[in-house]
């Protein structure tokens, strides 16, 4: 079956979060391997009621920050986010499932971005629906994307996943981890590429209830590089 997916890629709206810095003019564009499916530069009004029904805050009448709607048949997708001025800042960028029923869910979510020191951190933030619990894996990779040619990544990212103000685990490497073994077998079920044993990569599994999280992305030692965060849902 397909899924209806709202994707928005947020940067003018951001100043009235007091967010500094935010990207002036942001452009989303869907693709399906390498063939675009959709794009968007400023969302329009027309798709307010799909956002609102997903719970996602308004965007300000006219501003310039993009969004999509669009239905989904099941398939790997990627949505990366430019900047149409040649700009820079910060973005938040945004994937809602719209659907109805649970024949199709949204399995795996992953980001690529620019991990800074200070305020410039990486915080992926992501909401458990429905009842019962969902085991998560939280992978943060920096070393491992050398392996695929990805130049300027984070040498030695740290991870923690916290539910309001409260952490509930951090990891700096993940074969320190006292649940490693763990780890291994869940990312080979899942799908994930492998981790190298030793590696400076950071991982976190874990079963969470119901409610919304966030992970924190930074640099041991205020380093600064490319990192890849992923989130899978783990059957």
């Amino acid at each position: 079956g397909s899924r209806q997916m709202v994707l928005r890629a947020v940067g003018p709206t951001l100043g009235s979060f007091g967010v500094s810095g935010a990207l002036a003019d942001p452009k989303l564009t869907l693709f399906k391997g390498s063939a675009t499916i959709s794009t968007n530069d400023n969302w329009s009004a027309a798709d307010g009621a799909a956002m609102a029904a997903v719970g996602a805050f308004a965007l300000n009448a006219g501003s310039r920050d993009a969004a999509l709607v669009s239905t989904l048949a099941p398939d790997a997708y990627t949505a990366p986010v430019t900047a149409t001025d040649n700009g820079a800042g910060v973005a938040l960028v945004e994937v809602y499932d719209a659907g109805s029923g649970t024949a199709v869910k949204l399995a795996n979510a992953s980001t690529q971005a620019y991990v800074g020191t200070g305020e410039n951190v990486l915080i992926p933030g992501f909401v458990v629906g429905g009842e019962g619990a969902l085991r998560l894996l939280i992978r943060a990779v920096g070393p491992a994307l050398g392996a695929f040619g990805v130049p300027g990544t984070l040498a030695d990212p740290t991870i923690t996943l916290y539910r309001g103000s409260v952490a509930l685990g951090t990891n700096d490497n993940w074969s320190d981890a006292s649940n490693a073994a763990d780890i291994v077998s869940t990312s080979a079920a899942v799908g994930a590429f492998a981790l190298g044993s030793g590696s400076r990569d950071a991982v976190i599994l874990k079963t969470l209830e119901p409610g919304a999280y966030t992970v924190v992305v930074s640099g041991v030692g205020n380093t600064s590089g490319k990192v890849l965060v992923e989130l899978y849902a783990v059957p």
